[in-house]
């Protein structure tokens, strides 16, 4: 049985939790914003780069966190992995504040970023069943989700008005800040459950594609997960040079304003994710999570098309609530999915074979939407990819009817 009573120790976890993602919010709008006003007319390419630099470092280190795991420990490899993120952002923060240089500051600094986040994207879902609930990885995952909206929707609106205020750096620098609380609980504090060593899988890359070959039930994920990440995740990231294109002002407020209603999405994830696994399974229940989210998607395409003048950004920021609900029921979904299509002893490679697959894909999203944006225009971009997302989701979850 699952236990779902909020103990000090779970309590503790969540709020932690819920600051390192307000810093995660504010460090995006720093750095995003930090390279759109530094490209000027390519903002959209030079705010790509960045992040599939980031990403791909990620990825490439997502690749080897099991064995670090199988090592060090699960929540002790974590711990380290979230102090790196606190000062790596912490020191990018402090230099982008004190100097004029922020494009090459950045791209120097993201592939940094994207080591440790590569490690902490593996292995947060089971820090988070650890202190949440031992019985459940996608429940556990989908209740701190939940709570760190509250964090997403601080850290979005009041790093965009700091942003606006002052200096990008300060968004950078807030990341940093606000990850040292959740380093300190890890480090310190022991969990509810103890999260078991994974089994070590030397050559993670062969290891990862010998097991999306042989495993049906998680090739089906994958495949969806790469649309996903190449048609819609895209879009948040970039949310700052999307705004700039379609000339709205403020700008870092404005996103922060937007980045609020999708973290509000957060709050809806539990609710949904119930529903859809009362009916479903893991993988048609993701089908029909990405099949949401690609509608909210072209929803804005089309309010940003056509514009409403005074109240347009109103109307985007409900819609975000809507992109968030879908976008965060996916990963939720899909994380679950993964670890439920392998045996216990090594869930861990499941969830490493998505996050790494899921990971690399996104820098060839990044790198299409942004010289898209700049090329084309904002709202074609975005509802093509809506459009494209409803179309692979559709088609994938015909194909596994019929298997």
């Amino acid at each position: 049985m699952s236990e779902t009573g909020l103990s000090p120790r779970t309590v503790g976890f969540l709020i932690v939790g819920c600051l390192a993602v307000a810093g995660t919010m504010a460090g995006q709008l720093g750095a995003t914003s930090a390279t759109t006003y530094a490209a000027g007319a390519a903002a959209g390419t030079a705010t790509s780069v960045f992040l599939a630099l980031m990403l791909t470092s990620a990825a490439l280190a997502g690749v080897g966190t099991t064995r670090l795991a199988a090592r060090w420990g699960t929540l002790r490899t974590f711990g380290w992995a979230q102090a790196g993120v606190a000062a790596s952002w912490l020191i990018a923060g402090v230099l982008e504040a004190l100097t004029d240089s922020s494009l090459v500051l950045l791209f120097l600094a993201a592939p940094i970023f994207g080591v440790f986040s590569g490690v902490t994207g593996v292995l947060t879902p089971f820090a988070c069943r650890s202190y949440i609930d031992a019985g459940s990885l996608t429940s556990s995952v989908a209740k701190r989700g939940s709570v760190s909206g509250i964090g997403a929707i601080i850290g979005s609106l009041v790093g965009g008005y700091l942003i606006h205020a002052t200096d990008p750096g300060i968004g950078i620098l807030a990341n940093g800040l606000l990850t040292i609380p959740l380093v300190g609980f890890v480090l310190l504090v022991r969990p509810r459950s103890a999260a078991a060593a994974p089994r070590a899988t030397p050559h993670g890359i062969r290891a990862i594609a010998r097991e999306v070959r042989s495993n049906g039930r998680l090739r089906q994920l994958v495949l969806l997960l790469i649309a996903f990440m190449l048609l819609v995740v895209p879009m948040t990231g970039m949310i700052v040079p999307i705004l700039n294109d379609l000339d709205h002002e403020p700008l870092p407020s404005g996103a922060g304003l937007m980045l609020a209603g999708i973290a509000a999405g957060r709050f809806f994830v539990p609710r949904i994710e119930r529903g859809l696994l009362a009916r479903h399974s893991q993988f048609s229940a993701s089908v029909r999570a990405t099949v949401l989210t690609a509608i909210f998607l072209i929803a804005f395409g089309i309010t940003a098309l056509f514009g409403f003048s005074d109240v347009d950004l109103v109307i985007w920021t409900l819609v975000g609530i809507g992109i968030g609900a879908g976008r965060f029921t996916t990963r939720v979904l899909m994380i679950g999915g993964a670890a439920s299509a392998m045996p216990r002893s090594e869930e861990m490679l499941g969830v490493t074979a998505l996050v790494t697959i899921g990971t690399l894909s996104s820098p060839v999203g990044f790198l299409v939407w942004g010289p898209l944006i700049d090329l084309v225009s904002a709202p074609a971009a975005v509802i093509s990819a809506g459009l494209a997302m409803v179309a692979v989701a559709v088609l994938l979850g015909r194909v596994a009817n019929r298997a």
